[in-house]
């Protein structure tokens, strides 16, 4: 990524320089609005009952469905960008599903905070190692292997926050 051009850019995205620089002041500005439309997509997407799985998926598909252009990112000086992106992605899920399975409980807005915080930084911190790894192909297995142990333990996890704090 650092040696991408914003000639290489201009070209492929056969725009004019000055078109380039009223909308952008470098790459990495280019960049950044990148993953914040992606974020703003992701947010603005309807979310219908859908399982913990497939929104997990959801929330990954940007990073799988772009693995070339992450690992470039990742060993670029903007790499805390994917992980600014996921940490976003990954609390408004995370958050969603922790309140459904908090329902039932008297699970304070604190308690909330704390699992959404928990459950976030596991699954980031794993996407991340992935993609320092060169991002192997196991990945998918992995969505559903997160997916079911956020399932498996949610419960748990709320009724030892509760009787713990």
């Amino acid at each position: 990524l650092d040696k991408l051009t914003v000639k290489d850019i201009i070209e492929k995205a056969e725009v004019n320089r000055n078109t380039f620089y009223y909308y952008f002041e470098d790459i990495y500005d280019l960049l950044h609005a990148v993953f914040k439309q992606k974020f703003d997509d992701y947010c603005n997407e309807a979310r219908e009952k859908s399982s913990f799985y497939d929104e997990y998926v959801r929330a990954a598909e940007f990073i799988l469905n772009n693995k070339r252009a992450m690992e470039h990112i990742y060993h670029s000086k903007d790499k805390e960008l994917i992980q600014q992106y996921m940490e976003k992605v990954t609390w408004i899920f995370i958050e969603y599903f922790v309140i459904e399975a908090a329902d039932s409980y008297k699970l304070s807005d604190e308690g909330i905070h704390y699992l959404t915080g928990f459950y976030t930084d596991a699954i980031v911190g794993n996407t991340m190692r992935w993609i320092k790894e060169g991002m192997p192909p196991f990945r998918e297995k992995y969505l559903l292997l997160v997916s079911k142990s956020f399932e498996n333990s949610i419960d748990d996890m709320i009724q030892s926050y509760l009787k713990y704090s």
